[in-house]
């Protein structure tokens, strides 16, 4: 139940922030995504404020995180297509619309992994809003927390491939997360991967306690423990941002203030020959 909520969340605030002044990302499908009060909300400017702001006090900076990160994700994602690559493979897609939202990726063939419950609730919505299941996009079902994790991961191949891991790994245990490093370090040369990870110096701080229980974090990296294990997999670590990044690059030069999360960060790493 945790994962569906969790994935129900990020889709309400990308569709919250398609109502900024100058979003970070464009996605139209983000709001009919939506159903229920979340639906209601994003509909209704008043109610908009309110839930942000309620939002903000709950969880300083949890909107910020997430809205930069689909963004920061998103450019990887074009750069990575612009090499030629035409296979994507998405390790807990959750509600995630990049398939059906970036013509880029449009033109590629993906695979879309998730646990089942998620994943039927995504293809229901996907059918009501797009009128039938995009073609290019196979949805298999995953539990990387299962043994069989890994020959399911390998059903999608192994050739040049862009792969997506995106808000998984500090969810589940240090095992599962080993499933998805293993997968990626046998894909084929040129590959490229984008991997969220949270760092362990946040999961460590006693103030973070409650991030912990409320989100369920179960496993955290140093960034040097992380490029160690995509390099012994065979990996190169090209980079890995997190908050102050976004800052940076995507708030200050637009002028907007926002409050980021300092809890999760984006590693791109390539296989090299």
């Amino acid at each position: 139940m945790r994962a569906e909520k969790t994935a129900d969340g990020v889709a309400m605030m990308r569709a919250l922030e398609q109502h900024a002044p100058r979003p970070l990302f464009d996605d139209p499908l983000a709001a009919r995504m939506l159903s229920g009060w979340p639906a209601v909300v994003v509909a209704h400017r008043p109610l908009r404020w309110l839930f942000l702001h309620a939002l903000e006090r709950a969880g300083p900076g949890l909107y910020g995180a997430v809205v930069c990160r689909t963004r920061a994700i998103d450019d990887a994602c074009r750069s990575a297509l612009a090499t030629g690559i035409g296979r994507v493979v998405v390790v807990g897609a959750g509600m995630d619309t990049r398939p059906y939202r970036m013509p880029e990726m449009a033109a590629a063939r993906v695979w879309e992994f998730d646990l089942p419950s998620v994943q039927a609730a995504k293809k229901a919505t996907l059918a009501q809003a797009l009128g039938a299941l995009p073609t290019h996009v196979s949805y298999v079902p995953l539990d990387l927390t299962k043994p069989d994790a890994a020959d399911v991961l390998a059903g999608a191949g192994t050739g040049r491939t862009l792969l997506i891991c995106e808000a998984v790994t500090m969810y589940v245990a240090d095992e599962a997360v080993g499933r998805v490093l293993a997968y990626a370090g046998g894909l084929a040369s040129g590959s490229l991967v984008i991997i969220t990870y949270l760092p362990r110096a946040e999961a460590d701080k006693s103030e973070n306690e409650r991030w912990s229980r409320r989100l369920g974090w179960r496993s955290a990296y140093h960034p040097a423990e992380i490029a160690a294990r995509l390099q012994a997999l065979g990996l190169t670590p090209l980079t890995d941002i997190g908050a102050d990044d976004h800052r940076a690059r995507l708030l200050r030069p637009d002028g907007r203030r926002l409050a980021v999360f300092p809890g999760e960060r984006i590693v791109l790493a390539a296989v090299e020959g």
